[in-house]
């Protein structure tokens, strides 16, 4: 896959299917436009691209109203190419882009600059200055300018419409199962591993704790049974998300116990999937009553969860 990461380029591009959208999590709506996309360039044997953003384009519009967004831009893109599309073009959303009239973001950057053939969009998409092109919009245009336009209608699941803002709404309450329902695979962050306050050293039950950008979604406080990737292996874990109420002046951390390892792992990325919500945050009186229900925590998932 080429990714493409600015419009001001010399670029002749081939005849291209092109998908839009700003595909926060890449769920089961989104996978649905980028298999149409793939599906129509292979008839038409054509290249086919996804037009997305690294910014959310609500980030600049209305800074206040943006989002936490569903995972990073390395993690959009990993998943991009695994979904075997040839081009991706990723700018950032600026000021110019917003204020452009839909005519011209259709004709300067799509027609002329991307050679765009067929388009593909959701039913509710929106793009051009203050949101005024429409699917319909396309359609018209596609008229003008010699292209086709396929408009994908809601997938839903039990009468619930796929969306970014419902899945980011079930993490943040905890349903992570029900989120990879939506997914179509479990909700992940990826992050370093970094020290924290060596609690677990101290307890005998150590823990590799991760940075995580700001702007990504977190479940909601609680232990979670996890499985944690590291250099291309997978552990079962289990994953503690909050600020330990236990202790004082406990930062938000997102802290793995992986079973059956005892290695040194400062420094490396590991990716935690969230599988279930075990238990609700809780503040101990002691060290011990933590230890304590830490390590009922670890039988119950050994004994209910693992497979």
């Amino acid at each position: 896959m080429k990714i493409i990461e600015t419009l001001y380029n010399d670029l002749e591009f081939p005849p291209t299917v092109i998908t839009l959208g700003y595909f926060d999590g890449i769920h089961l709506g989104h996978q649905c436009l980028i298999d149409t996309t793939k599906k129509v360039a292979a008839k038409k044997s054509i290249k086919s691209a996804v037009f997305t953003f690294k910014t959310h384009p609500l980030s600049i519009i209305s800074p206040e109203k943006a989002p936490k967004l569903l995972f990073s831009n390395d993690k959009k893109i990993e998943i991009v190419e695994s979904l075997g599309i040839d081009y991706m073009i990723y700018p950032d959303f600026t000021l110019d882009i917003m204020n452009e009239k839909p005519e011209e973001f259709v004709k300067n950057i799509l027609v002329d600059k991307f050679n765009a053939r067929h388009i593909v969009v959701g039913f509710n998409y929106k793009f051009g200055y203050k949101g005024m092109g429409t699917p319909n919009t396309l359609i018209e245009l596609g008229k003008k300018y010699n292209f086709e336009v396929t408009i994908i209608q809601p997938i839903k699941i039990n009468d619930q419409t796929v969306s970014s803002t419902f899945i980011r709404n079930l993490i943040e309450n905890g349903e992570v199962e029900l989120a990879k329902s939506y997914l179509g695979r479990p909700y992940s962050i990826t992050g370093t591993v970094i020290p924290g306050k060596g609690l677990g050293k101290k307890i005998s039950i150590p823990t590799a704790n991760i940075a995580v950008e700001d702007t990504i979604v977190i479940p909601s406080y609680g232990v979670y049974y996890t499985k944690v990737s590291l250099q291309h292996h997978q552990f079962d874990a289990i994953t503690n998300v909050g600020n330990n109420p236990t202790f004082s002046n406990h930062p938000v951390a997102i802290e793995s116990y992986l079973f059956n390892f005892n290695k040194e792992i400062y420094g490396e990325k590991i990716e935690v999937f969230f599988l279930k919500k075990v238990r609700s945050e809780m503040k101990f009186n002691s060290i011990e009553e933590l230890v304590s229900q830490m390590k009922k925590d670890m039988k119950f998932v050994k004994e209910f969860l693992i497979s």
